[in-house]
């Protein structure tokens, strides 16, 4: 700091004209006292709020902005300057600068503590400031790409709500086995496999099945059972609950031959589909009941190389299967296809039992040997006592 040129006395008397000259609306008074001071080593934040408060009272914009880039050279966090910019460049007309400052004074905000209250009336008015810009931001975005993309699912739509906050980001995370470089997409559209449409067409045969089998009291078990001569394992809860339950045609690779030999339309429509086959792990196809109120909660899979296959069977009103930022409700008889590696879950919130066909196919990116080389890796596990925990 310079040696100051007028002693501390006269200073203070040289301040108090500045004060007179601002309270007389006198901006090029003020703005003479304020400079000097500043000149002759007394550059404080006060006295630079006051040459900046000077400045905008004489109408010299280019003079206020200079005056409050040098209070931020010395102390780029001081709130009242960062506010004063933005507000300097929201009256020179340049929103993204504007933007730019009323962030960042709103970010400083956060950790300040209280603040007086023509400060807080100020962050307010920022904080309106910044929402407006933001709608103004998504318009601006959504009708760009409105003549280029008319399906409210579609990549581009994803992206500008991932841009906006709007939707988070989920990976793939297989509990037990990745394999790379798979494309990460959360649902796959029933268009694309040829197999799909035969087995909705049998929809309702395969349903009048599950029903007879309802009728005979063939038992559903809990889907989370207790294993023999294994540690119990309570997934959220739902350890032997038969609010989520299972009937199987196939488990563990094996088929479970009296069901199997009580849906045979079942079995037909079945054997057109490139079910997965994974050693002692599947096929593992199943009608996979939901209780009234049940909810399946948040989780991943044990591996990224498959695809899960529900097939509606009994649905009311009201149950919804969530994989990662996309939601889609349930209906009867139409196929969702998805990659369980990423978070899901699902619930059932009406009065009435939901029940669904579920079964896995490989993906189809998938090359034969990738397939062969996924159900070794498996068998080694399986030999090795269950390791790495599946």
């Amino acid at each position: 700091m310079a040696s100051p040129a007028i002693d501390r006395s006269a200073a203070e008397q040289v301040a108090r004209d500045g004060v007179a000259a601002l309270e007389r609306g006198d901006g090029k008074a003020a703005r003479h006292h304020f400079s000097s001071l500043i000149d002759s080593g007394f550059a404080t934040t006060p006295m630079r709020l006051m040459l900046i408060r000077a400045c905008k009272l004489d109408n010299d914009i280019e003079a206020e902005g200079q005056a409050i880039d040098a209070l931020l050279a010395a102390d780029p966090d001081n709130l009242s300057g960062l506010l004063l910019r933005a507000d300097c460049h929201r009256r020179n007309e340049d929103p993204r600068a504007t933007a730019s400052f009323f962030q960042r004074a709103l970010a400083r905000a956060r950790t300040a503590g209280p603040v007086p209250p023509d400060i807080a009336a100020e962050l307010r008015s920022a904080q309106a400031y910044i929402d407006g810009q933001a709608r103004e931001f998504g318009n601006a975005i959504q009708s760009a790409i409105t003549s280029l993309d008319r399906d409210g699912g579609t990549r581009l739509t994803h992206a500008v709500d991932m841009l906006q906050g709007k939707r988070q980001v989920y990976p793939q995370q297989p509990s037990v086995l990745y394999l790379p470089y798979l494309p990460e997409r959360q649902f796959f559209e029933r268009e694309e496999f040829d197999w799909v449409e035969g087995l909705e067409a049998a929809a309702d045969e395969i349903r009048d099945e599950l029903l007879t089998l309802i009728k005979e009291d063939v038992p559903f078990r809990p889907y989370v059972e207790a294993e023999e001569n294994r540690p119990r394992r309570n997934f959220a809860g739902l350890l032997d609950d038969p609010s989520w339950s299972a009937l199987y045609l196939w488990k563990d690779g094996q088929l479970v031959e009296e069901n199997a030999r009580r849906c045979p339309r079942t079995m037909e429509a079945l054997s057109k589909v490139p079910v997965s086959r994974i050693g002692t792990r599947t096929p593992s196809v199943l009608f996979s009941l939901l209780r009234p109120g049940a909810h399946i909660p948040p989780h991943h899979g044990m591996l990224n190389s498959r695809l899960i296959c529900h097939l509606p069977l009994i649905v009311p009103e009201g149950c919804w299967l969530r994989v990662g930022n996309e939601t889609r409700h349930v209906e009867a008889g139409r196929m969702l296809i998805f990659d369980d590696s990423i978070e899901h879950e699902a619930k059932n919130e009406s009065n009435e039992t939901r029940i669904i066909l579920l079964f896995d196919i490989w993906r189809p990116e998938l090359t034969e040997t990738e397939r062969a080389g996924i159900s070794a890796i498996f068998d080694a596990i399986d030999r090795f006592s269950g390791l790495p925990d599946a």
